[in-house]
């Protein structure tokens, strides 16, 4: 009888609320190998790549996942919640499980797939390169957009330092920021300043990750309807 009592109490216990969340936070079996960072990339030289990490912590539909800022610039992964695997591929889908990205297996390995807006993507287990330092980083060609490079402004950046350096608004730019009167960066605070020549600050964005800054609210701004504002590394596109 007490053997009874005893196993009819762990029952009981094994059925409170705590106690399933702390079966629930359980690694999943199926995701722990597949875990950890790849490189999201398109198949084309010149194209953007970025780190998106796999989790194995449960998740609606699927496992958790970790879409960096600078996917999130560069590729429409802006609805990705979780992800899974189907058919020996890896999908990746939004809050109502459907499918944002199927990916299927290589023979080398990796994953590849089309993308929503048709572009092909890679999928390769690793990080991607991290730059050799933030002056390296902020002197080329950037983008300032939304989701996806969506309604991009370019702009040429040069680094004097890690601190500062020369900002000119280049090639195709929505009117809203073609208009104001980009000349310097100043990195202070933890922050990124995109100034003017008298150093008034038009816009202050907050490092994302390796490659890509980010202002949620822009000063001086109404909010984005489509989302964050983005800079970073990009492709100057079209003419002024």
């Amino acid at each position: 009888m007490k053997g009874t009592i005893i196993g009819a109490a762990v029952l009981v216990l094994s059925a409170l609320p705590g106690s399933a969340a702390r079966a629930a936070d359980a690694p999943l079996p199926w995701a722990k190998p597949m875990a950890g960072a790849w490189t999201l990339s398109g198949v084309s030289d010149g194209d953007p790549y970025c780190r998106l990490s796999l989790g194995a912590d449960g998740a609606i539909g699927g496992a958790s996942i970790d879409v960096s800022a600078t996917c999130r610039r560069n590729f429409p992964l802006e609805e990705v919640a979780a992800w899974t695997l189907r058919d020996g591929g890896v999908v990746l889908i939004d809050p109502l499980r459907h499918t944002v990205l199927k990916l299927a297996r290589r023979p080398d390995g990796g994953y590849g797939g089309v993308l929503t807006d048709g572009r092909q993507g890679s999928l390769d287990r690793g990080a991607p390169p991290r730059p050799k330092s933030r002056q390296a980083l902020l002197d080329g060609t950037f983008a300032l957009s939304g989701p996806n490079n969506r309604s991009p402004c370019g702009f040429a950046v040069s680094a004097r330092s890690a601190a500062a350096g020369r900002l000119e608004q280049a090639g195709a730019c929505p009117m809203k920021w073609k208009t104001k009167a980009w000349a310097q960066w100043r990195f202070t605070a933890g922050r990124l300043n995109l100034q003017a020549a008298n150093g008034a600050t038009l816009l202050s964005l907050a490092p994302a990750d390796d490659f890509t800054f980010v202002a949620e609210q822009p000063d001086g701004v109404a909010e984005q309807p489509d989302g964050p504002l983005f800079f970073g590394p990009g492709v100057i596109e079209g003419s002024p």
